[in-house]
């Protein structure tokens, strides 16, 4: 978590893949030809942290899992790169930790490397050579998924929740960005998944994708309409109400730096913390009494922020936490 108890881009992605469902999803849509090689039905999940280790830094950018393949333990670490960075420290840094992995755990170790920047980069071919002429030769080839650089049609097109949550890494327009909210949720809804699988993959289109008003109300619609067509989607409207709510913040905000009237801005800020009250009174009824003070203490900024944050938020200690590092008492 950031500074001010936000999530960040490390924590985005791996409470994505954290759920062994959307982790099936992502292998099978983004590595496809792992489904045939490994046995995705059984899955757990490594700690990588080594209690020796305590003085190097933690690798917070990495996910280790193992599965099997015919009859055999194998591991994948899926290493996340936010930052840009040459193609060959990327691929040095992956083919590090997973050898570290590999005779840490005695299990061949396989990197996949992420590049989840918000910004176009050259193509990386996950390629390391080093050439010794007649003496030797080193090679080390490892998956790379550059999001930026994806067509997101097929994606959008599938029934893929992972994939579809995904697809907010990569280049949308306008209504892309809608659709790829909307069939996230949908698919979803339609195909059961738990309460935990629903917050991560909703948390995550909605931090990435972050509507202005006018997309706001055309993704409320759109799950109206679903809700008419289908009804195992009832609780569409619902599960879209924190993204329209927080979407007409954005407009308000958008509005104030197009130079509205200064005179609105408190009423701006009264909509903001209305809004703020009532997501946290159904996020958590219990506590949004004995924290109303600490919210109201928060300017403009702050409680979109705290919106934002409220998504998150999986306990109401966080919450407490959260307010308590805002400055909101």
């Amino acid at each position: 978590m950031s500074a001010r108890g936000e999530p960040t881009h490390d924590d985005l992605i791996k409470q994505l893949l954290l759920q062994p469902r959307l982790l099936r999803d992502f292998c099978r849509g983004f590595l496809p030809g792992l489904d045939a090689f490994a046995d995705l039905s059984r899955i757990e999940y490594i700690d990588k942290e080594h209690p020796r280790s305590g003085r190097q830094p933690r690798r917070s950018g990495d996910l280790l899992f193992k599965t099997f393949q015919r009859g055999r333990e194998a591991a994948f670490l899926i290493h996340f790169e936010s930052q840009h960075s040459r193609q060959e420290a990327i691929v040095e840094r992956a083919t590090e930790y997973a050898m570290r992995d590999a005779i840490r755990y005695r299990l061949p170790v396989v990197p996949v490397v992420l590049l989840t920047s918000l910004r176009a980069e050259a193509k990386c071919t996950g390629l390391l050579r080093w050439d010794f002429g007649r003496v030797a030769r080193m090679q080390v080839r490892c998956p790379v998924l550059q999001f930026r650089r994806m067509n997101p049609v097929p994606h959008l097109r599938s029934r893929n929740v992972a994939a579809l949550a995904l697809t907010s890494l990569m280049v949308l327009n306008r209504d892309q960005q809608v659709h790829a909210i909307v069939q996230t949720l949908a698919e979803a809804v339609r195909q059961k998944l738990t309460d935990d699988d629903l917050a991560a993959a909703a948390a995550f289109v909605r931090h990435y994708l972050p509507l202005d008003e006018s997309q706001a109300l055309k993704v409320e619609q759109t799950f109206a309409n679903l809700a008419q067509a289908e009804p195992e989607l009832a609780t569409m409207p619902k599960l879209v109400n924190p993204f329209v709510q927080i979407g007409r913040i954005h407009g308000r905000e958008e509005g104030r730096e197009q130079g509205r009237a200064v005179g609105l801005e408190e009423g701006r800020r009264e909509a903001s913390l209305r809004v703020a009250l009532g997501l946290l009174q159904r996020k958590f009824p219990g506590l949004a009494g004995r924290v109303d003070s600490r919210v109201r203490r928060l300017d403009e900024a702050g409680l979109f922020a705290f919106c934002e944050a409220l998504l998150f938020m999986e306990t109401p200690a966080d919450c407490r936490e959260w307010l308590r590092r805002a400055g909101g008492g």
